[in-house]
Parts: C-alpha cells; structure tokens; sequence
C-alpha cells in the first residue's frame, strides 16, 4: 500500500446535542462529544478522522480530552519524524508511543485512510478489500432504558421509515423490573420484530443466568455482553446453556487478539465489530475476518459516532466477509444537527456506505465552529 508522510493534526472538541436523552445501563447523555481530527499529508492531501467516547470514559477508559491529548502531544511528534508510513503499520507504531488508547488511534488511522483515499480517487472500503461485499448495511434501531410509552411510540415511528430490527438498553433499573419493561414492549410491538437486548456488563453471572432464560421465552434473539467483560469463562457458560437466544460480546472482544481468545473458547456465538474499539479500520477488519473464518456471526456495533465516523464504519462493515447481523449506526440520526454538508443516506431502514474518494463525506466546517467546546473548558 502507497505511503504517506504526516505533516500536521489539528484537533477540535465538539459537543452536539441530540434529539432526546440515550439511557445506557449506567448514565444517561443529552449531547454527545467528539473529536475532529484534521490530518494534513507531506503529499498535499487532506484527511478526517474522528475520536469519540460514548457518554464519557465510562466505556471505553478513554475520554475525548485525552484523546486530544494523546493525538497532539505523543502521536503527532512520532509519526512527524517516522517520515513515511504506510497505512498497514502506522497503529504499530503508534503502539509503540503508547499502550492501548484504542480510540485515539483509530482517529489517526481514520484521517490517513481518508487522505489516501481521497489522493488516489478511491473509497475506503476499496482499500480496505479491493471492493465492497455490499452498498448498503441494514440499521438496527437502538433505544435507550427509557420508559415503555416513549420506546414504543419512537420505535413505531421508526418502524415506519423501514427498520426492522430493534436494540433496548437493559441494565439501568433492577432487572426484574427490566424484564417486565421488554416483555412490555415486546407485546406492544409484536413478534415478528427482531430484538437484541444490551445491558452493557451490568448483571452478575447468576442474574445473567435467569434473564437470559426470561428473556428465551420471551422470545429475545440476541443479548449483548450481559456480564463484565473480563469474565470470558462466565459468558462462555452462559453461551453454552443458551437454547434460542445468542450472545454477541462485545466489550469483551476489542480487538483482533480479543477475537482469537474468544473463539478459542468459544466465548460467545457473535461479536460487535466497532472501528474505534479495535483500534483502527485495518484491526477492524481482522477482527470480522477471525470471527468469520471461525463460525462467529458479525455484528457492525455503534459508539454513537457522528456523521464522519459512521462513514467510516461504514466503509469497514461494507467491506467484511460477513455482517450476518446488520448493524447498529443510528449515531447521526440520534443528533439534533448535522456536521456535513450532505447528510449520510439512510433509505428504507439501510444506510447507504459512501461512494466518494476517502470516507466520501465533506465537513461542515461552519457547523464545527457552531458546536466547538470554548478551548477554557478542553
């Protein structure tokens, strides 16, 4: 793969609000925060990539501040004086500037992906896989643990646009008030609805054991990482006494290494894909591939990433093996404005994967000003 020299990164906080609160298992978020990173190459090309943290460093261990940080202060310096790097082995050295920051690094790698893509002429998902397996990628919608009334209403209008698949948060309330919730919107809606349920790695094993049997009967497809994510042999019992229901990891399973622990166990019957998690687009991919080539189901996972990082995920699940599972990037339809100058296509219940040079999105850079953070509070 051609190489690219890093000239500069300039960086910018921004915090966009969304069009109703997302309740995830432990906190609830009103705005989200991201950070913009603009990448200039030796060669004259220009790149965006994005570092995002959903609800803060609950999740990931990695807040959008030291993101900003890490990118401006260690990773900036290193790959100035690297000189030429080719896209393959810029997260290697990275990895060698500093232990994990999955995040940051995915910002960086994002930026290069879309610099050389836009030099060449190509989209990212062509240099990803030499052409993408699809144009387009099923939405699952996702709702947070909100009250029944407001889910189904948002879930029906959603249901009208074309989605077919649903995503209710679990975990924020004491998990037999949980079940009685979904087993309330699963009669309000119907059967014929598709559902996973995501309680972010709140329950103990013994509360997971009998959800999940509730759940069964309830006629639930698929759990997300009900239990803590260094427990592997836990979620691996717990995927062996499953009759109907799956459980994909998630937290559990980053990155290509986490995948190959996973399958050697037979943790769990699919996993979340995401781009910031594993690390960059490149780890991405190889995470789908050892869970494809190894019988694991796919599933293209969400950290709420706006415009530009959704393109991105985009642009990698367009060009797995296999996303047997549809995916969850409802980020941009979540945010009560846009940061692109043309919004990303969602049609009937798909989103259509870019097919412009790089990511295939252009910035609203009048939108970022709008949203920036005042730099006293970053």
């Amino acid at each position: 793969m051609q190489t690219l020299t890093v000239k500069d990164i300039t960086t910018v906080i921004i915090d966009v609000p969304s069009i109703r609160p997302h309740r995830f298992a432990g906190l609830e978020i009103n705005q989200q925060a991201y950070l913009i990173v603009k990448l200039e190459t030796g060669e004259g090309a220009i790149g965006i990539g994005e570092g995002v943290s959903p609800g803060g460093p609950w999740w990931s261990g990695e807040a959008i501040e030291t993101q900003q940080a890490m990118i401006e202060h260690h990773f900036l310096p290193a790959l100035q004086e690297l000189g030429a790097v080719s896209l393959p082995t810029v997260v290697q050295h990275l990895d060698a500037v500093a232990y994990d920051n999955h995040f940051a690094k995915a910002a960086v790698e994002m930026a290069l992906f879309d610099a050389l893509g836009r030099q060449l002429g190509l989209p990212v998902s062509t240099l990803l896989g030499g052409g993408p397996a699809r144009d387009r990628i099923p939405v699952r919608w996702a709702v947070g643990a909100a009250d029944i009334e407001s889910i189904v209403q948002e879930v029906q209008e959603r249901f009208d646009q074309g989605h077919t698949a649903l995503k209710l948060k679990m975990g924020a309330v004491n998990p037999d008030e949980d079940v009685e919730r979904v087993a309330a919107v699963i009669d309000a809606l119907g059967p014929d609805v598709d559902y996973l349920v995501d309680p972010n790695a709140s329950w103990p094993l013994e509360t997971a054991r009998w959800v999940i049997d509730k759940l069964e009967t309830l006629g639930v497809s698929f759990v997300e990482q009900p239990i803590r994510r260094d427990d592997l042999e836990g979620l691996a019992h717990l995927t062996a006494r499953a009759t109907r229901i799956s459980l994909i990891a998630d937290e559990s399973v980053c990155t290509p290494s986490d995948a190959l622990r996973a399958t050697r166990t037979r943790t769990c019957d699919g996993v979340a894909v995401k781009v910031a998690k594993a690390g960059g687009l490149l780890r991405g991919l190889a995470v789908g591939q050892i869970a494809t080539a190894t019988g694991l189901g796919c599933y293209g996972g969400t950290a709420l990433e706006s415009p530009i990082g959704t393109a991105a995920s985009a642009h990698l699940f367009a060009a797995l093996p296999q996303l047997d599972l549809g995916c969850e990037l409802v980020g941009p339809l979540l945010l009560a404005d846009e940061i692109l100058v043309e919004p990303l296509e969602y049609e009937r219940g798909d989103l259509v994967v870019p097919q412009g040079p790089g990511l295939g999105v252009e910035v609203d850079w009048d939108k970022v000003a709008e949203f920036q953070r005042p730099s006293s509070a970053s």
